[in-house]
């Protein structure tokens, strides 16, 4: 089964980030386990954010690259249809590479900016993909980190990462380390090296009691990095033109510290230009031909400053050495550098790459990435149910009715069934009407055709006179039915001029529900028309049934809605196992309303000896694996149950709304069921993406209905 594993930056800069992950991936690799890498978005606006993609690229470590997404502005991802779109692009380019490869690693994205944004981001792809989850972050102490990660676990990870738990999450956590020197050290994090077998003693023993792992690094650890970047990051000029060079150290120099080191000559010297004890120990120093790669010269402001940095220049003129300057002051430039790489890392230096690569392996547990260890149970997650569902939809080519053509809700609904293809739309309406609507609210309306109503309700009269005899229907009360753009839409589905309709944003599930009853009619088998909402919890799909039809079925009829919402459940892919819902489970309790619901479940038990279906049973014993262990211990659906039916409309419209709205969940529906064709029912309340949802619902019950 393919395994997703996602790291995630907790108040990390990127230098360690990167290091991790790529430390990870080449474990991976030497396990000969068949690896895929995805950086969901590699840049944003004008920061490169995907440095290990081009490592792995870079430096051949034979693990293949999923294409990344380009944000060109980041105000797209604090737009909701934007966002949206996005997340649907991310798993488009998922599922096209999920092919021949065992693991796919997400790298999660460090929050530069709008990081509440950036945290939701990365918390939804986790959710989207059901990820085995890698914290990495930083303390200044084991004890520190210990408590820190537990309580932002707790405090936002908790309830934002549905499949989150402690025995299926690893840590791994920056261990700064004290240093006291006035300059920044060259890449010798790796005198830790003398501690490995201590530390993979512990990190093992780690591993088996909290799955976190600690790896040693330098407080001031800077990367060797090329001089431009420091300039252009520091926003400073420089006052020669050489080529530039890359910096191993840098050195603040100031008058109560200054150290006499000969790695000089690969380092970056900072100082105030007010500095004059610092001035003339650098004046001294490149008179004995001692010498750096370059000199910035910080609070430049004043008019004498031009003249020290042209006298050192003369100095330095043939010696390559650099000379940059800036207005910002000595404390300010070290408070900067302190962060040059939280959002950059040194991808040209493959000695560098190659070292991390083996100082983090050392601290990597064997086991990590074991069959065993790797504990992850797939499901399908309310964002790839939506994307499944649009995917689905898009394949068939069927064409929606919309009778509420002038509801502005349902003509950007169908701008965006269009754009996508989930469906052909087709709008009642009046056409000036609906055209002037979408020119005022920017409407694209190609490729949906609008018919007005006026002009075909003369082709129905005498059908419906026909269909409705037996009630005695003349032609005036045709004629006066026909003018409810309900009843005409109903009629064009009769006639297959449309393959389904969508309609109820303006009107009561009555007047839906009413035409399709008088002139399309129930399935042969069925008495009733039943419905059922798509419950898209955070770790699971449910279908509640029937929430919004029948207030009172007796159990002939509930028996109906079972069977109607097990054969609708099959429809998205779902293996139903019915849960018969009463406030008793079993025999534990007596009354009609038990016995009602008794008698249901025996029925469809005989009409259909494999389906899988249970009751009585309490909700909470249907739907939770302990609970239903306790209450039915030889139940087959009690703590499984995927398609819940309560035993009346109360009931079941209460319970759906209580957990939509306490959840705060996507319910997709009221879904129509047990009618020869497809007509769906909207809220009044419902949003674009309920119709666009409903729409893409009625497109996937056409592919089973008969001409």
């Amino acid at each position: 089964m393919l395994k997703v594993i996602m790291s995630i930056p907790v108040n990390v800069d990127m230098y360690f980030f990167t290091s991790v992950n790529i430390g990870l991936l080449n474990n991976i690799k030497n396990k000969k386990l068949k690896c895929k890498f995805f950086k969901p978005i590699s840049q944003i606006e004008n920061y490169n954010i995907n440095y290990t993609n081009n490592i792995l690229n870079k430096y051949k470590l034979n693990i293949e690259s999923i294409n990344s997404l380009k944000i060109s502005d980041f105000n797209l991802l604090n737009n909701n249809t934007e966002y949206d779109n996005i997340i649907e692009k991310i798993i488009k380019k998922y599922f096209k590479n999920i092919n021949n490869t065992e693991i796919i690693f997400i790298e999660g994205i460090i929050p530069f900016y709008f990081e509440q944004i950036i945290f939701k981001l990365n918390c939804d792809i986790a959710n989207i993909f059901n990820a085995k989850i890698i914290f990495v972050t930083s303390t200044f102490s084991k004890n520190e980190i210990l408590e820190k990660t537990k309580s932002i676990i707790n405090n936002f990870f908790k309830e934002k990462l549905y499949n989150l738990q402690k025995n299926n999450t690893f840590f791994f956590i920056k261990e700064k380390c004290n240093n006291y020197n006035p300059f920044f050290y060259k890449i010798n994090i790796f005198k830790n090296i003398f501690l490995k077998n201590d530390t993979i003693n512990h990190n093992l023993l780690s591993l088996k009691k909290d799955n976190i792992i600690f790896i040693p690094w330098l407080k001031n650890f800077v990367f060797g990095i090329d001089l431009k970047v420091i300039c252009k990051y520091l926003n400073c000029h420089i006052s020669n033109n050489f080529k530039y060079k890359n910096i191993k150290y840098i050195i603040f120099l100031n008058i109560q510290k200054f150290i006499n080191k000969s790695f000089f000559t690969e380092s970056l010297i900072i100082l105030s230009i007010n500095d004059n004890t610092s001035l003339k120990k650098i004046d001294n120093m490149l008179s004995k031909n001692i010498f750096f790669k370059a000199i910035l010269f910080t609070d430049c402001i004043s008019k004498n400053s031009n003249l020290i940095i042209q006298k050192f220049s003369k100095i330095i003129k043939n010696n390559n050495i650099y000379i940059l300057y800036t207005k910002n002051n000595f404390y300010e430039i070290n408070l900067k550098l302190q962060n040059i790489y939280k959002y950059n890392f040194p991808i040209d230096d493959f000695k560098l790459i190659s070292n991390i690569i083996n100082y983090i392996n050392l601290y990597i547990p064997d086991e990590i990435f074991d069959k065993k260890t790797i504990n992850y149970k797939f499901y399908i997650s309310p964002f790839l149910f939506r994307y499944n569902l649009i995917n689905k939809a898009s394949k068939l080519n069927k064409t929606i009715l919309l009778p509420e053509g002038t509801d502005l809700r349902t003509l950007k609904a169908a701008s965006i069934c269009s754009q996508k293809n989930i469906a052909k739309c087709i709008l009642l309406g009046k056409i000036k009407e609906i055209m002037n609507i979408a020119k005022i609210n920017n409407i694209n309306l190609e490729n949906i055709d609008i018919i007005n109503p006026s002009s075909i309700r003369n082709n129905y009269i005498e059908q419906l006179m026909y269909i409705r005899k037996n009630k005695l229907l003349n032609k005036h009360n045709a004629i006066k039915l026909l003018k409810d753009n309900m009843f005409l839409a109903t009629m064009m589905l009769k006639n297959n001029e449309v393959d389904g309709i969508v309609s109820g944003a303006n009107t009561t599930t009555a007047n839906t529900i009413r035409p399709a009853l008088q002139i399309i009619k129930t399935l042969p088998e069925y008495s009733i028309i039943s419905s059922i909402f798509i419950m898209l919890l955070h770790e699971n799909i449910l279908i509640y049934g029937d929430c919004a039809i029948n207030p009172n079925p007796n159990y002939q009829q509930l028996a109906e809605i079972a069977i109607q919402s097990a054969n609708t459940s099959k429809l998205f892919n779902l293996k139903p196992k019915i849960a018969m819902i009463s406030y008793s489970t079993g025999n534990s309790s007596k009354g009609i309303e038990v016995e009602k619901v008794y008698k249901a479940t025996k029925l469809v038990q005989n009409k259909l000896p494999n389906l899988i279906i249970d009751g009585p049973l309490q909700y909470d014993a249907a739907i939770i694996k302990d609970i239903g262990k306790y209450k039915a211990p030889k139940s087959l659906v009690a703590g499984k149950a995927n398609v819940i039916i309560f035993p009346d409309l109360n009931t079941g419209n209460t319970t759906y709304k209580a957990v939509q709205r306490t959840s705060k969940i996507i319910s997709i529906g009221p879904i129509l069921q047990g009618i020869k064709k497809p007509i769906n029912d909207l809220s009044r309340g419902s949003s674009i993406n309920d119709i666009i949802y409903t729409i893409a619902v009625t497109v996937i019950q056409s592919q089973y209905t008969k001409k």
